[in-house]
Parts: C-alpha cells; sequence; structure tokens
C-alpha cells in the first residue's frame, strides 16, 4: 500500500522518538500516550470514549491546522483496517498513522454528524442503505489490504467455538455446531465460490451517520474479506426485519455491486459465525453487551427457521 505524505512523516519522525516511545510505554499507559501525542502533534487531545478496548480522543492540532479524532488501537489487523480502508475511502479526512510497541494509532480530521434514527426506517431509506454498503463495497474491493482469513468456513466457525468453551455460551454453541455438521461440506465448497469483496464488517445503523447533506459509513476496523451476504446478517436480524424493507434494501445494493444469495446451508453457517463473533464480544467486553442478540441467532439455527426471509 502506497503511503501518503503525511503517513511517511508520521512513521519517520516516530522512528526517530522511538527511545521516547518507549519510555513513554515503560512509564506507561494511555496518560503518557495522550500527553505524547499532544506534544506530537501539537495539541490538547482528550479521551471521548473507550470502545472495545480502543480509546478515541479529540482536540485541535496545530500541526494539522484542524480538529482531530484520534483512534488508539490494541490490534493490529483493526488498525491496518481503519487505515487502509480511510486512505481509499476518505482520503480527504485521512491524516497520518503511528504504530509503537503494543499500541497502533490512525489520527483523522474530526467532522461534525448526526445519527441515524432507526425509527424512520422506510422502503426509501433502506434503498438509500442498500446502494451506500453497495458502493462501498464497489470501491474498496481489490484497493485495500485487510485481513482475509486462508481458513475453510467450517474451519473459521470451528476456531470461534473454540475460543468460547468453558463461557457461558459453551453448551449452546456446541450444541449448534453439531447440528450444522452435516451441512458444512457443501457450505465450504459453495463458500469458496461465492465472490468476496471488502467487507464493512460491522454494518449497522449506529455506523451510517450524516453529514454534509449525505449519509456516509464510519468505523472500519472490523473490515475484511467476505461474501457480500455477511454485511447483511446484522442489519438484517436486528434492524431490518420485514421482508419488504430487505428486498428494498437489496435493490438499492444491487444498482452498486451484484449480489447472490447463498444456500440455505451457507445462510445457516455465516449466521453462526456472526453470532460467535458477537458471543466472543459478549465474553470479552461485558461492559457493552449485545444483549440477547446471538442467543437468539443460535436459536434461530437450532430449530432450522428461515434464517433472512426475503
Amino acid at each position: 500500500m502506497r503511503q501518503t505524505v503525511v503517513e511517511q512523516r508520521g512513521f519517520l519522525l516516530f522512528r526517530m522518538f522511538l527511545s521516547t516511545i518507549k519510555l513513554v510505554h515503560s512509564r506507561g499507559g494511555r496518560h503518557m500516550l495522550v500527553e505524547f501525542l499532544n506534544d506530537y502533534y501539537q495539541a490538547n487531545l482528550k479521551s471521548i470514549h473507550d470502545v472495545a478496548g480502543n480509546q478515541h480522543l479529540i482536540g485541535y492540532s496545530k500541526v494539522f491546522k484542524s480538529p482531530l479524532f484520534v483512534k488508539i488501537f490494541k490490534e493490529r489487523d483493526m488498525f491496518y483496517a481503519e487505515q487502509h480502508v480511510n486512505q481509499v475511502y476518505y482520503p480527504e479526512i485521512y491524516l497520518d498513522s503511528v504504530i509503537f510497541e503494543n499500541r497502533y494509532v490512525v489520527t483523522l480530521k474530526d467532522r461534525e454528524m448526526k445519527d441515524i434514527s432507526a425509527q424512520k426506517l422506510g422502503r426509501k431509506r433502506v434503498y438509500a442503505f442498500g446502494r451506500l454498503l453497495g458502493d462501498f463495497h464497489q470501491k474498496l474491493t481489490g484497493k485495500v489490504t485487510v485481513h482475509q482469513s486462508d481458513k475453510r468456513l467450517s474451519e473459521q466457525i470451528q476456531y470461534q467455538v473454540a475460543q468460547l468453551q468453558d463461557t457461558k455460551y459453551q453448551m449452546l454453541v456446541n450444541d449448534v455446531h453439531q447440528t450444522l455438521g452435516i451441512d458444512f461440506e457443501q457450505a465450504d465448497m459453495e463458500y469458496a465460490q461465492l465472490p468476496k469483496v471488502v467487507l464493512h464488517g460491522d454494518f449497522s445503523i449506529r455506523n451510517i451517520m450524516h453529514y454534509k447533506g449525505r449519509d456516509i459509513l464510519i468505523d472500519f476496523e472490523r473490515s475484511h474479506i467476505g461474501t457480500p451476504y455477511q454485511d447483511f446478517i446484522k442489519f438484517f436480524y436486528n434492524e431490518v426485519k420485514e421482508p419488504a424493507l430487505r428486498n428494498s434494501f437489496l435493490q438499492g445494493y444491487e444498482t452498486m455491486h451484484p449480489f447472490e444469495i447463498p444456500s440455505k446451508k451457507v445462510q445457516r453457517c455465516l449466521l453462526f459465525l456472526c453470532a460467535l463473533d458477537i458471543c466472543e464480544y459478549n465474553v470479552t467486553h461485558p461492559e457493552r453487551k449485545y444483549g440477547k442478540m446471538p442467543n437468539e441467532m443460535l436459536v434461530t439455527i437450532k430449530a432450522d427457521d428461515a434464517v433472512l426471509a426475503l
């Protein structure tokens, strides 16, 4: 991936300050890191919230002559996803990236954005959301580097199931895993053949904002490679439940990017993979739970219901 001039500046200067960074890390913690970034950006950064272990800062920078939105990650894949997607999708707001020891920083221009109301969804609105996601898949696929698993679908599921042993989800997860066993061989073959895109990874209304008269997507740290259907699952399951609205969304999506509906076996396996990911999130971040959503997904699979009625 080609680096921007600003990004090159960030990496070069941080190499020069490597000894200082190690001092910051050893003395520790986030407080010292924020102080370092304040000096580096000539800013007065303040923490606004901490989401899934990732710290977010805001403040005005004299270096960039702009308000900043700084995201500090613990996970390298999340950092690279946020960095690479913003470089291509929103180059006008991407400013800088920093890597040091076990902290990863992406710095963006801060913007005044408005939340989208989930209670005003009609066919026209979800049609526009479909176009928004289709445009994202179209623009990013083949142009950014994000995580792509080399495992078969059943192997990805097996890995996630293993992470949930000795948790409150163990019994239900193992039961559903056994139920889906007869689907794995065919699902693996079909999933391998399905077209893949750069997924948003957490497509939902909370990650759609209104900015300068249009809807935009935010928060790309969970972007990875997968089939388009995977970006629909949580959105359809939790926010757009009516088949008529789902079809309007798909109509909008297909104006921007082609879509192939997976077989029921693949849908069930992908729903399971999504549920497993949410279960793991709930276990590792109990302060920000998804509630009963993953349990409802697991029960749906076990009952052999239609996964997402269209």
